[in-house]
């Protein structure tokens, strides 16, 4: 009898990775205000570069979602995820919730942040 091995399709996953510091998440939203955001230690560099010679040892490429208010404080961080060869895609300015925004207010924010990341990776 015959036996047929099926033709193994290598295997194709999504890695994303959201690069925001620890007190911009929802969860804090309500004890950290955002005009105190500059106040806070930033950790967002440190962690991200992280993240990429983690990937670069295991040749992991991915979708870093940046934050515009990221990308303004860290522009040399944005340029070298792209360098790597990972995606970079608009996380939005601020992390704001999309309920509490007008659709002018969504517009501006994604506008604002969409031409910061095309600027900074061109």
């Amino acid at each position: 009898m015959n036996t047929v091995s099926p033709q193994l399709e290598p295997i194709t996953n999504a890695m994303t990775v959201d690069v925001e510091d620890y007190f911009q998440v929802a969860a804090f939203e309500k004890c950290i205000r955002r005009e105190d955001w500059s106040h806070w230690p930033l950790r967002v560099e440190g962690n991200t570069r992280r993240v990429l010679e983690l990937f670069e040892r295991h040749d992991v490429r991915a979708t870093f979602f940046v934050l515009g208010w990221v990308a303004e404080r860290f522009p040399a961080l944005v340029r070298d995820i792209s360098a790597a060869g990972h995606e970079i895609a608009s996380h939005g300015f601020g992390h704001e919730r999309l309920t509490n925004l007008s659709r002018a207010e969504f517009r501006d924010g994604i506008i604002r942040t969409k031409r910061l990341l095309e600027d900074l990776t061109g």
